[in-house]
């Protein structure tokens, strides 16, 4: 039996009818997401209020994502009758960093890929020789944008730089020590070929300011905790760290006049083979007041036959000290 057309026609309508509506809806859908999303980014700018936490938030990612210039490897070498320094270290990759002694350029140098450099300085040529350096560094990421300032600074003192002193009596030639403000500093080379100390404790340096605050940095190679005595009086305790290090750090303890710092090893409880009796080291120096003058950043050297005492400004006022001693004045 044959079908009509017309029967035929009026059976297929509400299928097409209905593949038209759902079609008609899925092109609406589309064309009103497109046009919505352009619309939006195509506001003016002048009618969108900025966030001002978003605006803090990305200027402090920006300014903590550059990586300012340190000093990872500081040594002193001899070829023949030439001395100099080596220096290598880590900054923001593919930046210019420029050393300055003393706020002079000294070398300038490109940061690689990987964010590490390196530089080598002849310090008996020219003005260098037998000359208290200073050492900065700073970065530039582009032209026109300030400088990054590293808060790390090295000293370089010859020991025939000093005055009234015999170079024979010191094992090294010179003192290398890098410092930064409100931090301990680290001693490189000691121009005494060592640091005082009694069995496992030992004593590197004493760090203080004008106000009579005080770093007071040592290591032991056994475990334990360190009291601090100031004049005889117990001022602190401080625990011993990983490799054996070990920092005290107060504030405004301390006179201006001659001081006795000792410090005494506790060691911890099961330790073999300790020692017996107390493990002490006492050193006696003279906390100078700060520098009252301007000066470059060199700073004073006070200089006697049990310890060297550098004291310097700082940028942006104040002062600190570095107290390095020989290791024989430990009792």
């Amino acid at each position: 039996m044959k079908t009509s057309p017309s029967n035929s026609r009026s059976h297929f309508s509400p299928v097409r009818i209905l593949w038209i509506v759902v079609a008609a809806l899925v092109v609406s859908m589309v064309l009103y997401w497109a046009l919505r999303l352009p619309a939006k980014n195509l506001e003016p700018e002048g009618e969108l209020l900025p966030d001002p936490a978003a605006q803090s938030e990305t200027a402090g990612d920006t300014m903590i994502g550059v990586q300012p210039a340190s000093f990872q490897q500081i040594s002193e070498y001899r070829e023949g009758t030439r001395r100099g320094l080596r220096l290598a270290g880590n900054a923001e990759p593919d930046t210019v960093l420029v050393l300055t002694n003393k706020g002079e350029r000294l070398r300038q140098v490109r940061v690689n890929e990987q964010g590490q450099w390196g530089v080598t300085l002849d310090v008996e040529s020219g003005e260098l020789e037998s000359e208290l350096m200073v050492i900065e560094a700073q970065i530039y990421t582009d032209e026109n944008l300030p400088r990054i300032q590293s808060e790390e600074t090295i000293f370089y003192i010859p020991v025939s730089a000093v005055e009234d002193v015999t170079a024979e009596t010191y094992t090294n030639s010179a003192l290398i020590m890098v410092t930064a403000p409100g931090r301990p500093s680290r001693i490189i080379q000691s121009p005494f070929g060592g640091v005082p100390s009694v069995g496992p404790l030992s004593l590197s340096e004493i760090d203080y300011d004008h106000s009579g605050g005080i770093i007071i940095t040592g290591s032991s190679s056994i475990p334990g905790r360190i009291r601090i005595y100031a004049q005889n009086v117990q001022i602190g305790e401080t625990g011993i760290g990983v490799g054996g290090r070990w920092n005290y750090i107060a504030g405004r303890i301390l006179p201006s006049a001659e001081v006795e710092i000792r410090a005494e090893l506790i060691p911890a409880q099961g330790i073999p083979d300790v020692p017996e009796g107390p493990i002490i080291i006492a050193v006696r120096f003279n906390l100078l007041p700060s520098l009252q003058e301007e000066t470059d950043g060199s700073g004073d050297l006070t200089v006697t036959p049990s310890y060297w005492q550098v004291r310097r400004t700082l940028t942006g006022g104040g002062g600190q000290a570095t107290v390095i001693f020989a290791p024989q004045v430990a009792e």
